[in-house]
């Protein structure tokens, strides 16, 4: 979806009608005139500006763009051949092969976020539905191993580049975020860094561990200031147990906090909290920093 954002001769060669102001095109699109500002500023639609500043968009391209995430607002003559319905990832699952393009793959996040009120609504709605029946598939073996790898790269560097547009204040608290015994997928590791950076926090992404004493170590070195320990379902829980009593004890030693999310049957740690889902770890985040749960960044 990056496009150029001069077409100053493609509107040239347009009739007036075909150019609407800002706040037609958000109202087409189903989003605030502040997002469809910097989805445009960012190159993801191009527009052009008149001689006093104001922002004019093709007709045809807000409804390219629209048709990549809401199929109810119909085919018409765009070019898009792909159609995803806004907040409903598990239509997504059927479609997977088309969401191998990045830009494809983020446009769909991209729409799926603007419907939510967090990325962490989001991001839950894509780990249930979407991520979830793309692992079913693969473990049911149809979906190839190759096609599962390639989704997934698609979907982290997507993920990373939504992440990459929240840049967080100078002097923000820093959330060390790391999978213990290797026990997740990158997938919902690039999920929660998304989730973090909205609520404010600088990420320190260290991934997935599998050596012992690592992780203990990066605290020492770091000393954040918060710590986000992730495991899925599919964890062991003995494998959790061994590695976590040397991760508290090191967090208490330099003061951070543990919060535990992913999905997965924690064993009990004193002082680290539960966190349900990536809703309720947006939420937690942002009172942490001490912002009302409905205030979140911009999304893009």
């Amino acid at each position: 979806m990056s496009s150029p954002t001069n077409m100053t001769g493609s509107l040239t060669r347009t009739s007036p009608d075909d150019v609407i102001t800002l706040p037609s095109a958000a109202r087409m699109l189903g989003v605030g005139p502040t997002t469809l500002k910097r989805w445009s500023d960012q190159g993801r639609i191009p527009h052009t500006r008149t001689p006093g500043g104001h922002r004019r968009f093709l007709r045809s391209v807000i409804m390219d763009f629209r048709a990549l995430v809401d199929p109810r607002a119909g085919m018409g003559s765009s070019s898009s051949h792909l159609s995803l319905r806004l907040g409903d990832p598990s239509e997504w699952v059927d479609r997977a092969h088309t969401l191998a393009d990045p830009d494809r793959m983020e446009a769909a996040l991209l729409g799926l976020r603007a419907g939510c009120g967090t990325w962490g609504e989001a991001a839950d709605a894509v780990l249930s539905d979407f991520v979830h029946g793309l692992r079913l598939r693969h473990r049911e073996g149809r979906l190839s191993e190759g096609a599962w790898r390639t989704l997934q790269r698609s979907f982290e560097h997507s993920v990373q580049r939504a992440a990459g547009r929240l840049r967080p204040r100078i002097g923000a608290p820093v959330a060390l975020l790391a999978s213990p015994a290797g026990a997740t997928g990158s997938m919902l590791l690039a999920l929660t860094e998304v989730v973090l950076r909205e609520a404010g926090f600088t990420v320190l992404d260290v991934g997935r561990l599998d050596e012992p004493g690592v992780l203990e170590e990066v605290i020492a070195e770091q000393r954040p200031h918060q710590i986000v320990l992730l495991a899925d379902a599919y964890a062991e829980a003995s494998a959790l147990v061994a590695r976590l009593g040397g991760v508290s004890r090191a967090a208490a030693r330099h003061g951070a906090e543990i919060w535990l999310a992913g999905g997965a049957n924690w064993p009990v740690i004193d002082g680290a909290q539960r966190m349900p889902s990536l809703a309720t770890l947006g939420i937690a985040a942002r009172r942490r920093l001490g912002a009302p749960d409905g205030d979140v960044r911009a999304f893009s």
